[in-house]
């Protein structure tokens, strides 16, 4: 089973659009897009501006969301949210 997760992070946020567009035109029915802390609301940019504006076929199936403990640069630990959102045909 090939990778269906998309990891939100700094890269601009079309990248990640293309990246799930090239994922669902190769084939596959859904993918996973997760995000943490910060990033959350990008996230949902990015199932936004594929269901509307470039595959009205992908809807969102699943939304899940938490809070995970990490731990930082230094050694501490830290409660970081997440999201994670499914997109299916």
């Amino acid at each position: 089973m090939e990778n269906d997760t998309v990891f939100v992070g700094k890269k601009p946020t079309m990248s990640y659009v293309l990246a799930i567009l090239t994922h669902i035109n190769s084939g596959h029915d859904s993918i996973t897009l997760k995000a943490r802390g910060m990033l959350v609301s990008k996230a949902v940019d990015i199932s936004q501006i594929v269901t509307r504006k470039f595959s009205k076929e992908l809807k969102v199936s699943n939304v899940s969301i938490g809070s995970e403990e990490i731990n930082d640069k230094d050694g501490n630990k830290r409660m970081v949210s997440f999201i994670s959102i499914e997109l299916k045909k």
